[in-house]
């Protein structure tokens, strides 16, 4: 509930830094269980368990699971995601035409990460964003029911049904709600409701689908993630804007952001006019590399490292580092003198 109280009190900051700017996701219904709300609770005690949801959703593909378990065994090696080992994983497809699926990582009744996979048209899955934490996670419900009961849409006792559908736009992850016949759009990751309509959220979807697969580095290379490497820096973009009046950075290599990040310190992602369909800006306060196995016969792109930076509230979100170069530019945070 602080967090939350925290984002709405720098609102007019966010609100100034956009206007200066510019700043100019389907899961089959999903619902509120009534059994987990209790009249008289205040709302920042509530809490609403994901596995308890009811959900309807198709089979999902063994070769999916395969892969999300490789992924999980993997990462569980590094110490942020050690209490992966031995979790469980559940499935709910994001769409429509993404063609990609959010995975709640689960251990003791209790979601301890998050996964998004997305499917090539070549074949495969690409791991294109992950994060691991008991709180402050994308698609965090217990954090949109505090939106909603703040906004007024909701009471902090209510105990109905709700229409709600997860998205995800490159970068951004999206709640589609519809509370009493009205559809709104909630960024999934910084809960707040976008000033989007229907036809807004079809275009930025679509637009995402026919990009989907020019984030991804060709073939599908067995890489191990190496330790965390995370800066002394704030995650928060707003508390130093100095970085608006820094150059947009040339593009870097995932073999070379190691370097330019313990140089720089921070960096901060944006996309000038479009930081509404990206959920930027963010701050970029670390990286997780996956190296390379050497195959032998193996050649090109298909033996190639894939950085992860670390963005968002906390440092919780790893998004592939091609991806916010694709979507936007990095800019060297400024200290003030």
């Amino acid at each position: 509930m602080k967090r939350i109280i925290r984002r709405r009190n720098t609102a007019g900051r966010k609100a100034c830094f956009l206007l200066l700017l510019s700043l100019g996701l389907t899961l089959s219904s999903l619902q509120f269980s009534s059994q987990l709300t209790a009249a008289g609770i205040p709302v920042g005690t509530i809490k609403i368990a994901v596995h308890e949801l009811n959900i309807k959703t198709d089979p999902v593909p063994s070769s999916l699971k395969d892969f999300v378990q490789l992924n999980m065994d993997k990462l569980s090696k590094e110490a942020t995601f050690k209490s992966w080992k031995g979790a469980e994983s559940q499935y709910y497809p994001l769409g429509p035409g993404t063609h990609g699926w959010l995975v709640n990582v689960m251990k003791d009744e209790q979601r301890i990460g998050y996964l998004i996979i997305t499917a090539k048209n070549e074949g495969g899955y690409e791991l294109s964003e992950y994060g691991a934490g008991n709180e402050g996670l994308p698609y965090s419900l217990s954090e949109l029911r505090q939106l909603l009961v703040q906004e007024g849409l909701i009471s902090s006792t209510y105990s109905g049904t709700l229409s709600l559908t997860p998205l995800y736009s490159p970068i951004l992850p999206l709640w589609e709600v519809t509370i009493s016949g009205k559809r709104l759009y909630i960024n999934a990751a910084e809960p707040e409701i976008l000033p989007w309509n229907y036809n807004k959220a079809e275009s930025v979807l679509k637009m995402s689908a026919t990009a989907v697969n020019l984030k991804f580095i060709a073939g599908d290379s067995k890489r191990t993630p190496q330790a965390i490497y995370r800066t002394a820096g704030t995650s928060d973009p707003f508390e130093n804007l100095l970085w608006i009046t820094a150059p947009k950075l040339p593009t870097i290599s995932d073999n070379d952001f190691s370097a330019v990040l313990k140089t720089k310190e921070n960096l901060v992602f944006q996309s000038a006019g479009r930081n509404d369909i990206v959920g930027g800006p963010l701050m970029i306060s670390g990286y997780q590399l996956w190296r390379a196995e050497s195959v032998t016969g193996e050649t090109g792109p298909k033996n190639t490292n894939k950085l992860y930076a670390v963005v968002g509230r906390d440092g919780k979100r790893f998004v592939p580092l091609s991806l916010l170069q694709q979507y936007g530019t990095l800019h060297e945070v400024i200290e003030s003198q």
